[in-house]
């Protein structure tokens, strides 16, 4: 007789098979999209971050005085737009909250552009714990201070608003951030990942000769996320190839126009 409500795995080793494909084919598939487009979000972001900070400059738009060598920090956020739920963490945008002499940037405005900017720092994306943690990795080896660094080029920049913006993402931003994934991977694979894949060659081109071996390095939950960590700082890598459209003249003179109250 057939037990009512329950469910039982009908091959074991078909069902071990099954679990490999799923996490390998399926989820890290929709993962590629997901990763690259938190790095293209965060990009983005970034460069809307450097057209605020061109506002800051500007001794007609700041409220407060800054220093002629602004001290500019980069530390954990303070803002936060929503909670994830359903076991997914709120992964914020951009890599942490800009300080400009010891105070928040939007104390510097007022207006549209102060509370914009303020929203910057709260924009978050609900996605696996993974994700947070390849960001962490990431910040802790020179994200953070990528962005500090992008912020201060625009601050003490002489030249024509739009073009120190560029210059800063492009020149500082882009080096820096592609530098802190390199470090966060090379820190990722100190931990045990699983064996490189083995393609056959002749007549088993084409074939994984290794696939039972990696298999069974998956069934190991740390080695899993760590190798998923490392996929997405690769994604991450892969998004900093496109230029965000907030660095298009357009969207530039668009925060550089907003009304100063």
């Amino acid at each position: 007789m057939m037990a009512k409500g329950r469910r039982t795995v009908p091959d074991r080793a078909e069902a071990k098979i099954e679990r490999f494909r799923h996490k390998m084919v399926q989820r890290l598939s929709s993962d590629q999209r997901r990763a690259k487009n938190h790095g293209l979000a965060r990009n983005g972001r970034v460069a809307e971050t450097l057209c605020y900070m061109a506002l800051i400059r500007d001794p007609a738009r700041r409220k407060r005085p800054i220093l002629p060598v602004p001290n500019v920090s980069c530390t954990a956020a303070v803002r936060q737009f929503f909670r994830a739920d359903d076991g997914e963490q709120a992964a914020h945008l951009l890599p942490g909250q800009i300080s400009i002499d010891g105070a928040f940037p939007w104390l510097f405005l007022s207006g549209p552009a102060a509370r914009q900017l303020e929203n910057l720092f709260g924009y978050v994306e609900p996605l696996r714990a993974d994700y947070n943690k390849a960001d962490s990795a990431a910040e802790a080896n020179g994200l953070t201070d990528a962005f500090a660094d992008a912020c201060r080029r625009v601050l003490t920049g002489k030249g024509e608003p739009a073009a120190d913006i560029v210059a800063a993402y492009e020149q500082v931003w882009q080096p820096g951030a592609l530098a802190a994934f390199a470090a966060a991977e090379a820190q990722k694979r100190s931990k045990p990942t699983p064996p490189p894949i083995e393609r056959g060659v002749g007549m088993e081109y084409g074939m994984i000769l290794n696939f039972e071996e990696r298999m069974a390095a998956f069934e190991d939950d740390s080695i899993w996320a760590t190798y998923e960590q490392l996929s997405i700082l690769g994604y991450y890598k892969v998004a900093m190839d496109d230029t965000p459209r907030q660095l298009q003249p357009r969207a530039i003179q668009e925060i550089l126009a907003l009304p100063p109250a």
